[in-house]
């Protein structure tokens, strides 16, 4: 049976299309003003790629279910229903890896970590408040305004030597600080490498909420950033590793599992609740 998950995220839609052994399709596309369209995209793409592991070409109405989860989840008209974020990124880390026991997913605006107890479902789950700063929106907003392409965040923060200290932490007022301090001579280097330890610390702040475990692995946008991973192992010194596929798509993959029908109840009977969330 196939099955599907869709993620919408506050900066991108992803979907996910699985058989429950494998992410057999992909695609992940930027939001934009005409959702529908975007989704309806965004899903035909993922089906053109699970048909590279079929001998026949996928159509939508192989896929028998469809949950969706994230920001946007309630968006998503064609789900059968849909489910916190927490849950989905639980089931795809254990998935991937049988030994992970806290997930760091850092995204557009929010930064979530969750911990995952033995049986991949989620105990705790902390995420960062509603604002731009210390999140991937943020960084793009300095890179830009710096002309630093998004790829080349890692290489100017390495050539840092005096990492800026940001100390608002509104985005707006972070941004206008940068501003004047591009015009009072700070070099882009150590304004990209104030961002991503901004950004590091904020998480570090995350981690220490939960009862981290040694396994943790990376998802979301900012997991691309090799700047941001390296910076946070030193500040947590703790073994860092990202997740096996690409870190924008464990939401959506374990929205996909779950579609399969073999976790969710039975942890509803056993447990009779679901992670606590809190925001800081």
């Amino acid at each position: 049976m196939l099955t599907a998950g869709i993620d919408v995220g506050t900066r991108f839609i992803k979907v996910a299309i699985t058989d429950g052994n494998i992410m057999m399709g992909s695609s992940c596309m930027e939001l934009a003003a005409n959702f529908r369209g975007i989704l309806k995209t965004c899903f035909q793409e993922a089906l053109a790629d699970a048909a590279n592991f079929s001998s026949t070409r996928v159509r939508k109405r192989h896929v028998k279910k469809i949950i969706a989860t994230g920001y946007g989840a309630h968006l998503v008209k064609q789900a059968a229903y849909t489910i916190q974020e927490s849950f989905c990124l639980a089931r795809a880390a254990r998935f991937l890896s049988r030994d992970t026991d806290t997930v760091i997913d850092s995204g557009g605006l929010f930064i979530k970590v969750v911990t995952v107890n033995g049986h991949g479902f989620p105990e705790e789950s902390h995420v960062n408040e509603k604002c731009a700063a210390g999140s991937g929106r943020f960084l793009e907003m300095i890179s830009a305004a710096l002309n630093i392409s998004i790829n080349e965040v890692s290489y100017f923060a390495s050539k840092s030597t005096n990492p800026y200290n940001i100390v608002n932490s509104c985005a707006v007022f972070a941004e206008s600080d940068v501003i004047s301090q591009v015009n009072a001579g700070t070099c882009g280097e150590d304004i990209i490498a104030g961002v991503i330890n901004v950004i590091t610390l904020k998480t570090i702040t995350l981690l220490e909420g939960v009862d981290a475990g040694d396994t943790i692995v990376m998802a979301g946008g900012l997991a691309k950033i090799p700047a941001y991973i390296h910076a946070l192992a030193r500040y947590s010194k703790k073994d860092i590793s990202l997740i096996s596929i690409d870190p924008q798509m464990p939401a959506a993959f374990g929205a996909a599992l779950i579609a399969q029908g073999k976790t969710m109840v039975s942890h509803q009977r056993n447990n009779g609740r679901g992670a606590k969330e809190i925001h800081d």
